[in-house]
């Protein structure tokens, strides 16, 4: 049981277990005032609030100047917006200013010694030189911040568009915060943007089904323009000279009013007429008539409206897929994987389908990723892993073919992602033949690499797409 600390150090029992050495070894200020200064900065960061000055101008720990610096970084850097109910990222930030603020503490005596060579005084020349560093110092700080900051909204982004959870926060490994593979996700992600066969593959996948809503919107159109069978039916047209209704206007001469006539005969007002018989403005008698309507090939125009029966009532259905976790995957097959993952998550979440991964190596090593449930650390965890493993392509087929049969996963198709290295035994083939032939299973392969292993995947997959063309992969990547 740990000895606690006495009344007198209270402050230091609330720090952190990542900053309390930092703390109470560095060499700047006192040591309680320290502890409280750092006590009050994580508090208003997890509020999301700016470090703002020490109540009690006497306890606190650093200058003024130095403390509004360290808000012009915050400020600047962004990271308030992330620090918010979030203690890894405030804490990350705090041990970042505490960690230039003693390399300030160490690289300031020489700089003042240099002034006071050239017969500064010494108070003056220490304070010159503690600016003159801590300005340099946190400005470099405050640009690593925003570009820290940066990857992590376009993070944010892509997390959306691939439907997941952003997490932010420390790798609980390494104790670092997760740049590297945040930029790897970034890359793969605008990496399969340009490879245009493999997202074409994507689209193919996914049996269509009828989608409810546009089914209805479609029944309701036909409904419309369909005709009404409703016998012969009588309709009044106007125009028609069989009854006369009242008093209208027009040029009909045939139908016009003695008076306007009357005006033909007058030197000056039959200019007035003539006007008036070019404006259809003649005073004339209003006929109509009825003619006989067959209503059974009366069609009715729908009613205008955006989208409305723009749909075939179809929507495709889910996506699963095997990935090829071996040894000779490594290198550009991988990096296709990994990229074809996030591209097939990203297709689930813009068309509101299911998106099963399963990343399988030798026996008993297989990895499942469910875009219903999936996180950001899982994927993180994919993207840093390397592809080592053996080959053992029954446990994830076996897997797919058993999530086939829930209600949910019906309408699926498998794609088989490999380099095509194993072995197909007898009974997984005859899985395979049973599902197409029973549920209409289609299964497709991709094969990463050369024709010349090919056998393994035809025994599966029909049809297989291959894919040997790394030029334009390469050609891909020098464009991040």
């Amino acid at each position: 049981m740990a000895t606690p600390l006495p009344v007198g150090l209270a402050p230091l029992a609330a720090l952190p277990e990542n900053l309390f050495a930092l703390v109470v070894t560095h060499p700047l200020g006192n040591l309680l005032p320290r502890a409280e200064t750092v006590q009050h900065w994580l508090q208003q960061l997890d509020n999301g609030e700016l470090v703002l000055p020490a109540a009690h101008r006497d306890k606190s720990w650093l200058s003024n100047s130095t403390e509004r610096r360290v808000r012009v970084l915050l400020a600047k850097s962004g990271a308030l917006d992330y620090s918010q109910d979030t203690p890894e990222v405030a804490q990350a930030v705090v041990q970042d200013i505490l960690l230039v603020l003693e390399q300030v503490e160490l690289a300031w005596p020489a700089t003042a010694g240099g002034l006071m060579l050239h017969g500064m005084a010494p108070e003056l020349a220490e304070q010159k030189a503690r600016a003159r560093h801590t300005w340099s110092a946190l400005h470099k700080l405050a640009e690593q911040w925003q570009h820290r900051v940066s990857l992590w909204q376009s993070m944010d982004q892509v997390a959306e568009e691939l439907g997941i959870a952003p997490a932010i926060g420390n790798d609980q490994n390494r104790g670092e915060l997760r740049d590297r593979a945040w930029f790897d996700l970034l890359r793969l992600s605008n990496w399969i943007a340009q490879v245009q066969p493999l997202q074409k593959l994507l689209q193919l996948l996914g049996q269509q089904k009828p989608d409810p809503e546009q089914s209805a919107s479609l029944s309701h159109l036909l409904q419309k323009m369909s005709p009404q069978d409703r016998g012969p039916q009588e309709r009044k047209i106007p125009g028609i000279p069989m009854e006369t209704e009242g008093i209208t206007r027009s040029d009909n001469l045939a139908r016009m009013l003695p008076l306007e006539a009357a005006f033909m005969g007058h030197p000056v007002l039959k200019m007035l007429w003539h006007a008036r018989r070019a404006e259809q403005g003649l005073l004339s008698y209003a006929v109509a008539g009825v003619m006989p309507i067959d209503a059974g090939t009366d069609w009715t125009s729908p009613r205008s409206g955006k989208g409305e029966g723009a749909g075939q009532g179809l929507q495709q259905g889910p996506i699963i897929l095997c990935l090829d976790t071996s040894a000779s995957m490594h290198g550009l097959a991988e990096q296709v994987s990994k990229a074809l993952v996030l591209e097939a998550l990203r297709v689930a979440k813009k068309q509101d389908r299911g998106c099963l991964v399963y990343l399988f190596g030798g026996a008993d090593e297989l990895l499942t990723l469910d875009n219903q449930t999936l996180a950001l650390p899982e994927l993180l965890d994919m993207l840093r892993g390397s592809f080592s493993g053996g080959t053992d392509v029954n446990t994830p087929l076996v897997a797919a073919l058993k999530n086939l049969k829930q209600q949910a996963w019906q309408q699926a198709d498998i794609l088989l992602v490999s380099d095509g290295e194993f072995q197909v035994s007898a009974e997984l083939r005859h899985l395979v033949q049973q599902a197409k032939d029973e549920q209409g299973v289609r299964m497709f392969g991709l094969q990463l690499g050369y024709a010349t292993a090919l056998h393994a995947m035809q025994q599966l997959c029909d049809p297989v797409h291959l894919f040997s063309d790394w030029k334009s992969l390469e050609q891909a990547a020098r464009l991040q």
